[in-house]
């Protein structure tokens, strides 16, 4: 097969893959409306309040991903990191962020290794989102590339390549129905959590 041909050949979709985009639509787009990225943010104490809101999601999912059972999966559990990216921004902002530890409890299950992939899959997909809001909020507030934007382009980051490696891990391993619909629900369940935390910050803000 020519190189042309190999490159005009849809890339195969993993059922876990095509299970989590198929399982977690409504519950992205009603994240997304909770949020109302980027036309929320037009100043930046505006720009202060949404890194603060997200902070409060990300550090305790975050930290129970890296604790979570990645058995049979050739994954960092720390894949695409970002709440110091998060605490990079605000302290640009000149805002002290939260002290860290957040929440003793994510609200999230994570107790094995396809409702961690459920997770992962939230907070990895955002990185495609960010790379869209990052340029609009800069060019609104006068900021330089990357300036207290650093979370949404995951500056310093490969989030391509994180991307990436997630995609291969889940293509590499069988998964049975049930942790299909597993999956599913902890991505559902982590879009949930997001917007709980976050929606009450953005309110008082």
């Amino acid at each position: 097969m020519s190189d042309q041909a190999r490159r005009a050949r849809p890339e195969a979709v993993s059922p876990m893959l095509a299970a989590l985009r198929a399982g977690t639509r409504d519950h992205h787009l009603a994240l997304e409306r909770d949020l109302g990225l980027p036309g929320r943010i037009r100043t930046r104490a505006d720009l202060a309040a949404v890194l603060t809101a997200l902070l409060g999601a990300w550090e305790p999912l975050e930290r129970d991903l890296a604790a979570a059972d990645w058995s049979g999966l050739r994954l960092d559990p720390r894949l695409g990191v970002a709440t110091g990216l998060l605490r990079a921004d605000l302290a640009a902002l000149d805002v002290a962020s939260p002290a860290g530890g957040g929440r003793e409890d994510g609200g999230v299950r994570f107790d094995t290794p396809a409702r961690a992939v459920g997770g992962r899959y939230v907070l990895l997909g955002s990185a495609l989102g960010g790379s869209v809001i990052a340029p609009v909020v800069e060019r609104r507030l006068g900021l330089a590339e990357g300036e207290a934007t650093g979370f949404f382009r995951r500056s310093g980051r490969a989030p391509g390549r994180d991307w990436r490696d997630f995609r291969v891990a889940l293509t590499a391993r069988e998964w049975s129905p049930a942790e299909l619909a597993g999956a599913a629900e902890a991505a559902r369940a982590t879009f949930t959590f997001v917007g709980r935390i976050a929606a009450p910050i953005l309110r008082a803000a």
